[in-house]
């Protein structure tokens, strides 16, 4: 496009327009960055945000627990964009899984395909191995039990943890926290997580979201306090 001023246009307002120019340039760019990627998909969340669609696909995904957890993170394949509140979520492969079957979004939430694969119930997995890790900005593991060497602690915690008597924990800060994730054969890839703690000589595992706890014997908290390997 080319710009013609009038013979007598003075240079201050040459210099103006050329700023609104630029000004006006910018604008449309940061519209067209606040749009969908052009190489991504564009995904249809549903009304009470617990489900999305891929809309060159079809598929739908519905939101797992935030028990479940991405090991990590890969190629963005789709993406949420909300112009009303410039609100946007991406949406990621997780290394290891059909992104036909799971995503992982950019707030590490993990999603299903509903119409393809049957929501995991947790206490039916099997376990490759439980982590236990130290939680703050990155986990960071301490210690990994595996079915070879330790197939009785893995047994007796996640036994503990799905059928043990529900209890309550103290409300005073925990001596010490761990973070335990449960690797299994069903869901390459995706982490299940509760958490453990231990408050003086009690020790507890819990899961923050749920508020269910259950008390952990000394003898089985030893692996996880990372005492006993």
């Amino acid at each position: 496009m080319t710009i013609r001023f009038p013979a007598n246009s003075g240079t201050d307002m040459r210099r103006l327009f050329v700023l609104l120019l630029a000004l006006l340039t910018l604008l449309v760019a940061c519209d067209k960055d606040r749009t969908n990627a052009p190489d991504l998909v564009a995904f249809l969340q549903d009304n009470d945000g617990y489900g999305v669609t891929n809309t060159e696909s079809g598929v739908h995904y519905t939101a797992l627990p935030l028990s479940f957890e991405s090991a990590a993170s890969g190629e963005a394949v789709g993406e949420f964009y909300d112009k009303r509140v410039d609100y946007r979520v991406t949406y990621h492969k997780i290394p290891g899984a059909s992104p036909d079957d799971y995503l992982v979004d950019s707030e590490m939430g993990v999603w299903y395909a509903d119409a393809t694969v049957a929501a995991p119930v947790p206490a039916a997995l099997t376990p490759t191995a439980l982590l236990v890790c130290e939680e703050g900005a990155v986990s960071v593991e301490v210690l990994r039990l595996v079915p070879a060497t330790h197939a009785a602690a893995i047994d007796e915690a996640l036994t503990l943890w799905f059928e043990g008597v529900a209890t309550v924990k103290p409300e005073a800060a925990a001596t010490l926290l761990r973070g335990v994730k449960l690797v299994s054969a069903e869901l390459p890839g995706i982490y299940y997580c509760f958490s453990f703690g231990t408050w003086g000589e009690d020790a507890y595992f819990f899961d923050p979201v749920s508020g269910r706890v259950v008390a952990v014997p000394p003898s089985l908290a030893a692996y996880f306090t990372n005492t006993q390997s």
